[in-house]
């Protein structure tokens, strides 16, 4: 995917939970990327046991974003969809 070609469709500071409504999507066939403004805060926590905080942006292609949309809205996780849908 090309950086304009994708949308946030959500942005969350627990990458564990990330990673759940990422395997969600990608069960329906929709393929996301997840991208974290401090790549090393999963270091921190495993290695220091600091919990360093993080925000991750979960991003699908503008073209599969309403599908997605549509499905984490009818899901537990409808409350983490970004507000601009």
């Amino acid at each position: 995917m090309m950086g304009n070609d994708i949308k946030i469709l959500l942005e969350i500071e627990d990458m564990l939970l990330a990673e759940e409504i990422q395997r969600v999507l990608e069960e329906s066939k929709i393929y996301s990327i997840l991208e974290s403004d401090n790549p090393a805060s999963s270091v921190l926590n495993v290695y220091s046991g600091l919990h360093a905080t993080e925000s991750i942006r979960l991003m699908v292609s503008k073209i599969d974003y309403q599908a997605a949309y549509e499905l984490i809205n009818n899901s537990p996780y409808k409350d983490l969809l970004a507000i601009d849908a």
